[in-house]
């Protein structure tokens, strides 16, 4: 046999063999399968071709004996068979058998608010987690593509038809002060007279941000910038900085320090999680986005008796 006949070898093919070769002949194997010899003739011939073997003979009229080597073919041919139905076989996740590593591509803010909960959650379900975070205010979608991510936290929908998400919440942007350094803005005034701490911007360009001022006014009078949210704090206690930044720092980064309302409409703050399509039926993923689901349902419990 040439190296290369298996690949003409086929499940169906394989198939019919085992019938013929169980039941003894062409018409009850036709009948069993409910096809006819023709089609049970071509199999056949397929697979004679492959071994170079007549596979079975006639012993007079329509009886047929198996040779030798159809006889030795009919159990490997039962492995390989069961092995394509495996193969095939939908994917059952069993958590507490699985030993899981996932990354995930999100700002401190996220990480700080989301993935405790999410490891407390899915330690206990599993036999064993990892978890890492790759922290970056606006994580690149290209975390997904190459693979260095399972998922992203982010707050911008993605762009890419290979790139899927869902939003997972909606916050409202507050006005976080040291209360013990300066009194609380009140008016439109209040906050055009003040200083601001904000985030960097991206390459120099100004993104949609989720803490930096919201007029091109107020703009300019970011007096700090810093790479995330967490270094915030340091600038902000005992100074009379102001800054406009997600609500729900207040259960994080910010939770040390007083916060209001602003005067002002600002859009609302879209959370999102992000997966690349490769994963989109993916077992385990499914299973995992469940859970980070579940965690931020947690999370949002919490935000509830924060705010009451």
């Amino acid at each position: 046999m040439k190296d290369h006949d298996y690949l003409a070898l086929d499940g169906y093919s394989m198939h019919v063999f085992l019938t013929v070769l169980e039941q003894g002949s062409l018409a009850s194997a036709a009948d069993k399968l409910g096809i006819t010899k023709t089609v049970i003739g071509n199999c056949l011939t397929k697979l004679r071709s492959v071994f170079h073997d007549p596979l079975f003979v006639r012993t007079g009229g329509q009886e047929i004996v198996a040779t030798a080597r159809a006889e030795s073919l009919g159990e490997q041919m039962r492995v390989v068979l069961a092995g394509m139905q495996q193969l095939t076989a939908e994917q059952v996740f069993k958590p507490k058998q699985t030993a899981m590593h996932f990354t995930v591509g999100t700002n401190d803010f996220l990480r700080d608010l989301i993935l405790p909960e999410l490891y407390r959650q899915v330690a206990s379900a599993t036999k064993e987690f990892s978890l890492r975070t790759i922290i970056s205010e606006y994580p690149s979608l290209d975390l997904l593509r190459t693979g260095k991510a399972d998922l992203l936290l982010s707050s911008a929908a993605p762009e890419g038809v290979d790139i899927l998400y869902k939003r997972l919440f909606i916050d409202q942007p507050r006005c976080f002060y040291d209360s013990t350094a300066r009194e609380a803005p009140r008016t439109l005034a209040d906050f055009r007279n003040a200083r601001y701490i904000g985030l960097n911007l991206v390459d120099g360009q100004r993104v949609v941000p989720l803490a930096a001022p919201i007029s091109r006014e107020l703009e300019q009078q970011v007096a700090i910038r810093v790479p995330n949210f967490s270094d915030m704090a340091s600038f902000m206690r005992g100074s009379d900085l102001l800054a406009l930044a997600p609500g729900m720092l207040r259960m994080g980064a910010l939770a040390g320090f007083a916060s209001s309302a602003p005067p002002f409409n600002m859009p609302s703050i879209f959370m999102f999680m992000l997966w690349h399509k490769r994963h989109q039926g993916d077992a385990a993923h499914q299973w995992m986005r469940v859970q980070l689901e579940s965690a931020v349902s947690g999370v949002m419990e919490r935000v509830k008796l924060v705010k009451a």
